[in-house]
This record gives structure tokens, sequence and C-alpha cells, in this order.
């Protein structure tokens, strides 16, 4: 979170300094009894390059010792692979009562640690004075999960390398995009763009109601420094201002800096196809997440449909408001909508409605239509036939939420690996961050845990980690990499995970 408040800044600096070796002094540390596993060939050389990132979280509000709220935070940095932060860009929106505050442009320079199975550390040091700390986890050298680990909040979210050819350059080409606006609502849609032009479609779900239309011919991106830059666009009757980050040709990330808006997303080039029925055939896995009345929703799960209008099988797992739903099965329909052919469509699975946006027939975005909740996701098509064998690369995870409620809630992200043996046993090794709501307060905590999995043929998988859960729930979308929910009561966590290399 970025401390942008004068008061503050010498005391997170001298935090920060002291939390990449002393950080889990701050919480107690889980473990099953056996050793931490620590396996792969990552460095700090493995860190090398520019990265764009977005997170969300909770977290003091900037100024306050006592005072917290939801932020979305995103930026890019430059990593040299010798555990150093040699330039960067930090922007920062956070919801302090009904009011949104935008820090953007903070110049943040810093250091990191990596260690050989990709877990480490990432300091931002602010010119302003300040710093923040984040655990980041690798599951390759252009891919990596973090989560502030500093105590003055928690967050979750995701860094990629990006195509240095392209870090002045405006993205051209059809893109579908979705945004996620903490609480309110959930966006996705199409953006054709072209020399800076803006211009395409959208479906919003606000308080339960799908409203569809143009984001106009009006929107507009600057040209990108560094990396970074900003775009304008049209939805619902409100004119959206972002900054964005490019990844690269094919992909960039979003932070919006609209007044009362607090939101985070991402847009992919769209591949170059007609859609019909026929663009989404075969089998999906997928996750998504959100915001409830009072807590949060989420869901796992995968569905197979015949290419025509059928969903013939489908198996999913989901907590709301900490109720758990687990091992669900049904049936039913979807459609493509082809008198567009811009891949928007709907499907339906036991009665649940979401509405999708396909990017390819591999990948999609949809929302879910249930009641006011505020829930989106993607969905990836599976490859490979599953077995226990199928799970047998270790993995970098992340996930994301909330843990226990009352007196004890806590916002928590997590950050670390997934170890299968690829028969039977499986071990975890994880930072997790937390904020108590009600101490308003923050931590983290080392933890390493050891038991075993089993993988069914359709890709859903159940592990049991002696002295943590039983409940942990993956669904594959290849070998050793897809979605994964924790299926307790009382506890709204998910996320996902994704091989690293074998080595």
């Amino acid at each position: 979170m970025n401390p942008l408040a004068p008061f503050k800044c010498a005391q997170r600096v001298l935090m920060a300094l002291a939390a990449i070796a002393g950080i889990f002094l701050t919480a107690g540390c889980g473990t099953s009894g056996g050793p931490i596993i620590v396996k792969g060939g990552f460095s700090k050389a493995s860190l090398n390059g520019s990265y764009a990132f977005t997170v969300k979280g909770y977290g003091l509000n900037v100024g306050s010792s006592t005072a917290a709220n939801f932020f979305v935070e995103g930026g890019v940095f430059t990593a040299d692979g010798n555990g150093n932060i040699t330039a960067g860009t930090d922007d920062f929106v956070e919801a302090v009562g009904s009011t949104t505050q935008a820090f953007p442009g903070s110049a943040v320079t810093g250091v990191y640690s990596i260690a050989k199975d990709g877990t480490g550390d990432l300091q931002f040091n602010f010119s302003g004075g300040g710093a923040e700390v984040f655990r980041i986890t690798l599951s390759d050298t252009s891919h990596l999960y973090m989560e502030e680990e500093d105590g003055f909040g928690t967050s979750a979210g995701s860094a990629e390398l990006q195509d240095s050819a392209l870090l002045s350059t405006i993205p051209t080409g059809t893109f579908v995009f979705r945004t996620h606006d903490v609480f309110v609502s959930a966006t996705m849609g199409t953006m054709a763009i072209s020399a800076g032009a803006v211009s395409g479609s959208f479906l919003m779900v606000q308080n339960g109601a799908p409203v569809t239309g143009s984001i106009g011919a009006g929107g507009s991106m600057t040209a990108p420094a560094g990396g970074r830059g900003t775009i304008t666009y049209s939805v619902n009757g409100l004119t959206h201002s972002a900054q964005y980050y490019v990844v690269s040709s094919s992909k960039f990330l979003l932070l919006d800096t609209t007044t009362n808006i607090l939101s985070i997303g991402l847009a992919e080039q769209q591949s170059a196809t007609a859609f019909s029925a026929a663009s989404l055939s075969g089998s999906y896995a997928f996750g998504s997440s959100g915001e409830t009345a009072t807590t949060f929703v989420n869901t796992v799960g995968v569905f197979t449909t015949d290419g025509a209008s059928q969903v013939t099988a489908a198996n999913f797992d989901s907590v709301q408001d900490g109720a758990v739903a687990s091992n669900q099965t049904a049936t039913g329909t979807y459609l493509i909508d082809n008198s567009v052919g811009n891949g928007s469509g709907s499907f339906t699975i036991g009665g649940l409605v979401r509405d999708i946006w396909m990017v390819s027939p591999t990948r999609a975005y949809f929302i879910a239509l249930n009641g006011t909740n505020v829930e989106d996701g993607t969905l990836d098509q599976q490859t490979g036939a599953f077995t226990n064998t199928s799970l047998g690369t270790q993995a970098a995870f992340f996930m994301d939420g909330f843990d226990a409620t009352g007196v004890d809630a806590l916002f928590k992200d997590r950050a670390g690996t997934l170890v299968p043996s690829g028969t039977t046993s499986l071990a975890t090794n994880y930072v997790a961050s937390f904020f108590d709501i009600n101490a308003v307060a923050g931590g983290a905590s080392l933890n390493s845990f050891s038991g075993s999995y089993s993988v069914a043929s359709n890709g859903r998988t159940t592990t049991v980690l002696n002295g943590f859960t039983n409940n942990i729930v993956l669904y594959l979308t290849t070998n050793s990499t897809g979605y994964l929910l924790q299926a307790d009561a009382g506890i709204n966590m998910s996320g996902a995970f994704a091989a690293q290399p074998t080595q």
C-alpha cells in the first residue's frame, strides 16, 4: 500500500527494511511437523526486466493508523536480475468512506530476493519516503503471484514480464476486457483499438441487473511511457479514466482511477474468428470470486459442452458468505450469439446463469448472474487426461479472500508453492498475509503442511493437508495448472495455480 502520508513514512521505512528478514515474527508459523520442501532452479536472475502488476486488498488508509478500507494498486517496475529494483511507477487508489483517492505516479526503487523454489520478497522504496513489501512466487521468469505482507495491509494479485519492444507502443486490435469494481459491479466487453482510438461494446452487472451497450467512439489511449499509459472509455453513461500497463501485443492490465471506482482488470486480444456455439466445445475449468451483500462468494468448477447448445456435465464447489456447496453436479444449456459473432453469450449450470465473452475458443471471461452478487471470473479449456500422475509438477499458487467471521474476521491472502509427488502425496509452503478488521492491524506467517491428494477424471482434485484442512479443492486445466478453493465453512478463499518449469 502506497505510504504517502508524511508522518507515517519514517515508521514505514523502518518496518519495511526489517520486513524481509523478520516479517514472520508478526504471527505464528503453521507446520505439519515435516521439513520445509524447497525444490526448483530459480534465483535472483529469474526476475529480470520490466514487469506490469495489479493487486487488490484491504489495509490502513493513507494518513491513518486507526482506519482501514479496500484499495487497488498497480504499476510497473524493473528488476536487474541481481536483487535490485532499478525503476518503477506505482499507482494506488483507496476507498475512504464514499470517496476515492488516487495517488498515481510515485517513482519506486527497491530490492528483492528469490529462493530456488521461486518464492521471495519484493520491496518498493518510494521517492517520497516509505516502502512496501510483497511476498512473491514465480511460476516462471515471466509470471509471478504477489501479496502485500508488511502489516499495513494485505493484497493479492500478479505481475507479468513486459515485452521490452512495446513499452512505448499503443496496443492495436480487438481486445476482450474485464473489470471488477469492489462490491459494486462487474463489467466485460470488447475494445477495438486503432491509432489510439477506442470503441466497442460492454455488458455490466450492477445491483443484480445486466446492462448492455456501446462504449462509444470517443474513447482514447495515450502512448505508454515505460509500459504505462492512460485510457478513457465510457460504460453505461460514465466516462472511465484508467492507467493501463502493457504486457505484450496481445495483453494489457487496467487500474481505474475514476472517482468513486475501485477497480482493476485486464484485456486480451481476441482471436480472429466469428464465434458461434461450436466455438465453445469441450471441457472447461473455471474460477470466479466476488462480493455479496455481506461478505464474499468464491466458485471453482468444470463443465463440458456438446458444441451445439447443451452443457452435458458439470461439477462445481462454491462458498458464499461462509456456507459451503461441495461437489455439486449439474447439466445445463449455453448460447453463443451468432447474430453478432463477437463471442458474447451465456451458459447455465444447475439453474445458475453466467454471461460469457469469449477471448478465443480456449479461453473466456464470465459474470455470474446470482442475485445482487458481484462475481466474475475466467474459464480455460482443459487439455489431456487427468489421473494422479497429472499432478506431478511443483506449482506456484495464490489465494485471496476472507478467513472467519465476527470477532475473528481476517482479510487473508496466500502465496507459495504446491509440491505434488505425481502419485498421492502433496506438500505446500506458503506465506499467509492478513489484516484484522477488528484490531485494525496486519501481519504475516510462514506455513508448511503435507498430506495427500486424489485426481478425478474430470480434473477435480481433493486434498488432505494434515493440521491445516481436508478441503482444498483443485480443478485442473492442464497438468499442475488450474483453479483452487478452500471449501471450509466460514472461510471464503480461492485462487489459481500454475506449474513451474520442471527441474
